[in-house]
């Protein structure tokens, strides 16, 4: 169910909602915060973060209707807050000046980036006769001089507010002013930031290692914090005293929930020539030195860039021969031609295989004009080596680069091995594995597209994908380009595969909340079943497919199952006992709970398939919203957790399953489908207008480019 909302399976869920706002309200009431707040956050162990910005742990509370009970689930969150007081302060630390008098002189692209930092931020004026607060929508340079008419003369904001109103003047005139709603200009001095304000945009690049190691929290300690919190040792929640809990006939256990769950066998890793490779049950991680790779592809030329001005050529070429020596040693067929600037032209005409760009360590411009000459215009692999990595001429991380230009080159590099219960089993040859996804703007851009994807293995291993990629109006869960990219990723397979269709077709889709499942069930499986019956009956008379190959249709539909990854949950497993767990303290990978904890609505389980690296893990949630091959719950865990092993560039298991992982990373790749020298307008733009800039979709659909039919069955996403 979700609560305050409609349940997965469409049932009224007014009482859950009602439950919430009950356990919530005395906690957030006492911290300040609505009622409904799902967290609030306590000034105690706060810290100041360059650029504005305060780091603050809290809690978050939501009831859950489980099997039979109802269960409070409580974790720590963090965030990050605007630093409150002062709208001039705020400034200040933002843009790093020190002198008020510095933001008098600020340049068109300094109060364009501070009025994307401002906007929304709620602030109230230092002599009003209330403490209402209202939202910034925009700045103006020159907020004391900002002219205006007043009953039919014309005046400035200064005098309005000081001279007319106040009898005084204003002590910084020349600063920016803020526009709240339309037409209303405050001076900046006048104004003050309410603190416990959410800074609801991305995390900014420089301060993202410090928030990064704020934030992270081994299971032990997550544990004892909220045990603590719990138990009213700390005054944080008041379950036991709350009038609102005692009135509602409501109390919360103090002891965490045990649950029943088991570990999965952990597959094998095959790589050409040997026995199958079994990862420790523990880590979840393998090693490829003296592996050779399934399939590698040869590099017949490759082209090196250097855009670094602080790499040395002999650096350079040091670390060219130790990947070259890593390629080989993988067995992938290698050919060195050492650079010569007279045959740049030849790379016009006959591209290579390859072309490596080594980076300075900030270089996003350069690297999305990379992308999208390789992935759009030339149809060329490419990969960037940002400074501060490739110099330390590591063997591990020139096998990790090897690992992704094989499979940008079209190559495998392992597969899965496992027993007859496993994979092989539960998606025989001719299996279809499909990975979707939305990916939205980032937070506070809200007139940008969103990027939409789906990728699709060719091959019987579920190890080679294709890649297809669209873009919709922000906001919207639904995929609308679905028929078209899946019937791209059925005419795909039918070329890799012989003409031949898949028997079975395995949909995993990220990106859906528990509120949307009906519309899923509703809308995009139908989609699919309907696009598989327009196709074959199309084909069945042997029609050709869109590349003019003959096709040869099943009997009968596929059959599809589809699955929901859910990663943005609160749901949190720690070790009864250090012998259960890995080395970072977290469950081991594999460990699958289907039941105490599990939703009502749907077939539904938690897996956490990666060992943890820093922090508490969190275990993915997987939903099976349709089933028509009828696989059991434990064939879909089995499934899930050994596709968390073919992810190509790693060697190690990962939290979701790699479909999915891909499916993200190419929503990620479609921003560098735009030309580089594009620049639409955003939200964050526009520093005189209060009005949004007006979304164009069309606009961006005739400027986005598709990859090319000849580069689709290339991982060029990793």
């Amino acid at each position: 169910m979700q609560p305050g909302g409609g349940s997965a399976d469409g049932t009224d869920t007014s009482a859950t909602s009602l439950l919430q706002i009950v356990v919530r309200h005395g906690a957030n009431m006492r911290h300040h915060y609505p009622p409904s707040a799902r967290a609030f956050f306590v000034e105690h162990g706060s810290r100041d973060m360059k650029g504005g910005l305060r780091a603050y742990r809290g809690f978050f509370q939501s009831v859950r209707p489980t099997i039979g009970r109802l269960l409070l689930n409580v974790d720590t969150v963090t965030a990050l807050l605007y630093q409150p007081g002062s709208l001039i302060d705020l400034a200040k630390s933002y843009l790093g000046r020190s002198d008020v008098r510095a933001l008098e002189r600020l340049s068109h692209a300094e109060l364009n980036r501070l009025k994307g930092f401002l906007k929304g931020v709620r602030v109230r004026m230092i002599h009003a006769r209330t403490d209402r607060t209202r939202p910034i929508s925009g700045l103006v340079p020159d907020g004391g001089g900002y002219g205006f008419e007043k009953d039919g003369t014309p005046t400035t904001v200064e005098a309005r507010y000081f001279r007319q109103v106040y009898n005084k003047r204003l002590q910084y005139p020349r600063l920016f002013g803020v526009r709240i709603g339309r037409d209303n200009i405050l001076p900046a001095e006048l104004c003050v930031v309410e603190p416990g304000q959410l800074y609801r945009k991305k995390v900014p690049a420089e301060i993202g290692p410090d928030f990064l190691k704020f934030s992270t929290q081994r299971p032990h300690d997550k544990l004892r914090t909220i045990e603590a919190a719990i138990s009213g040792q700390n005054q944080l929640f008041d379950y036991a005293v709350s009038d609102f809990m005692r009135e509602a006939g409501l109390s919360v256990g103090s002891e965490p929930l045990r649950v029943e769950g088991r570990v999965l066998p952990t597959p094998g890793i095959q790589y050409l020539g040997e026995p199958p490779l079994n990862p420790p049950d523990k880590s979840g991680a393998w090693n490829v030195v003296k592996k050779r790779l399934l399939k590698p592809k040869p590099i017949r030329s490759w082209a090196v860039v250097v855009f670094d001005s602080m790499a040395r050529d002999g650096t350079v070429e040091s670390f060219l021969k130790m990947l070259s020596k890593n390629l080989k040693l993988l067995g992938t067929h290698v050919i060195i031609d050492r650079g010569n600037p007279l045959r740049v032209s030849e790379v016009s005409s006959s591209p290579p295989s390859l072309v490596l760009v080594f980076l300075p360590s900030s270089a996003a411009e350069i690297r999305r004009e990379v992308k999208h000459w390789g992935d759009i215009k030339r149809l060329v692999a490419t990969q960037c080596l940002r400074a501060g990595k490739w110099e330390r001429l590591s063997d591990q991380y020139c096998n990790n680069v090897a690992l992704k230009i094989n499979a940008r080159l079209g190559g495998v590099n392992s597969s899965v091995h496992t027993t007859a219960s496993g994979m092989q089993k539960i998606v025989p040859p001719g299996t279809m594995v499909i990975g979707a996804d939305v990916g939205h703007p980032g937070p506070g851009i809200g007139n940008r597209p969103s990027m939409t994807s789906l990728v699709a293995s060719l091959d019987m291993d579920c190890t080679k994908y294709a890649a297809f990629s669209s873009i919709q109006k922000p906001r919207v869960e639904k995929i609308e380009a679905l028929e078209a990219m899946f019937k791209s990723a059925i005419y795909q397979f039918l070329r890799e595969n012989e003409g031949r269709y898949p028997v079975r077709i395995v949909f995993f889709r990220d990106g859906v909340s528990e509120g949307e499942y009906a519309a899923v069930v509703k809308e995009e499986i139908g989609v699919l079943t309907d696009c598989l019956k327009n196709l074959i009956a199309f084909q069945r008379n042997g029609e050709p497919d869109s590349s003019g190959k003959k096709a040869y249709p099943p009997g009968a539909v596929p059959p599809v199952t589809f699955i929901v990854v859910g990663k943005r949950h609160h749901v949190r497993f720690f070790p009864i006992s250090t012998a259960d767990a890995d080395r970072s303290g977290n469950c081991p990978p594999g460990f699958v709970v289907d039941g105490d904890i599990v939703s009502p609505s749907y077939p539904n389980f938690y897996l956490q398939s990666h060992s943890g690296l820093q922090g508490t893990s969190r275990p993915s949630h997987y939903i099976i919203l349709h089933n028509g091959i009828g696989l059991h719950l434990n064939e879909c865990q089995r499934l899930a957790f050994e596709l968390c092993h073919v992810y190509a560039s790693a060697t190690r298991s990962v939290s979701i399953p790699a479909p999915v992982y891909y499916a993200d990373r190419v929503c990620a790749r479609a921003e560098f489908h735009f030309p580089p020298e594009l620049r639409f307008a955003d939200s964050e733009s526009g520093i005189g207008s209060g009005s949004e800039p007006t979304f164009d979709i069309e606009q961006w659909k005739e400027s986005f480019k598709s990859v090319p039919e000849g580069f689709l069955n290339k991982m060029y996403f990793l």
